[in-house]
């Protein structure tokens, strides 16, 4: 369905629509609707002054990313938390500082606490650990199955998530058909197989930049991205408890 903007309403435009989008600081500029016609608007530039129309399609209306780097004790150092701030720094290039959290658990517990105080301000989640065809593996508490994270990102107001799991095999139909079945959760993605922490990184950031760049869709972008990854059909993608089939030529 297409977006419904009001006048004044904040939004994230980006900045290669802009102009002189090169100089901004950040690819995704924080700016405010002007003006509104059928499918497209209008946003207020730098400098007080107005652009030229731009497409609905690629302005967002709420965008913020959590990105969760899920603590085991043992492979920290090595992997999880250099993938963690891999995927901090590259985000830091979308979006100001004030938009992108990270934070590091180790049991569901802690995320639960978290999650009720601040889920709000967010658009995309990212997932980093370890996992296994039926669940994710946390240092304090150990395998933790779609079911529990149902019960851990439980709200009472619910804005839905795009949802990035880095975490090995968790696209399998075992896990992702009920994680993608979440009350807040509008898309799921994650690998079908084990993958490497650099094949991870490089995924999620062609993903970002076809998705919010581009402004194309989530389904559209998890497209390119699959197809620039070393190996095929590494990720899958699921919505709603249906696994979306990749389509050759999609643009």
């Amino acid at each position: 369905m297409p977006k419904k903007f009001k006048i004044n309403e904040t939004c994230f435009v980006p900045t290669s629509l802009l102009p002189g989008g090169a100089k901004y600081p950040v690819s995704i500029y924080r700016s405010k609707i002007i003006e509104i016609k059928n499918k497209s608007v209008k946003v207020q530039l730098r400098d007080g002054s107005i652009s030229d129309w731009i497409t609905t399609s690629k302005v967002s209306k709420h965008l913020g990313i959590l990105i969760i780097n899920i603590g085991d004790f043992s492979t920290e150092d090595t992997l999880l938390d250099p993938l963690a701030k891999s995927i901090l720094q590259f985000s830091r290039l979308l979006l100001e500082d004030d938009y992108i959290t990270m934070i590091k658990v180790r049991a569901l517990g802690e995320l639960s606490v978290w999650w009720d105080k601040n889920q709000l301000a967010y658009s995309h989640v990212v997932i980093i650990g370890h996992g296994s065809p039926r669940s994710i593996i946390f240092g304090h508490g150990g395998n933790k199955t779609p079911d529990d994270f149902e019960k851990c990102f439980h709200s009472e107001t619910i804005i839905k998530k795009h949802f990035i799991c880095l975490c090995c095999e968790t696209g399998r139909n075992s896990f992702a058909r009920y994680f993608s079945m979440i009350p807040t959760c509008a898309h799921f993605i994650a690998p079908y197989h084990s993958i490497h922490g650099s094949i991870a990184s490089q995924f999620y950031q062609t993903l970002m930049c076809w998705h919010l760049l581009g402004g194309r869709s989530i389904k559209i972008a998890f497209n390119k991205a699959q197809k620039s990854l070393p190996s095929t059909n590494i990720f899958r993608s699921w919505t709603d408890g249906t696994h979306n089939t990749t389509v050759a030529g999609w643009f």
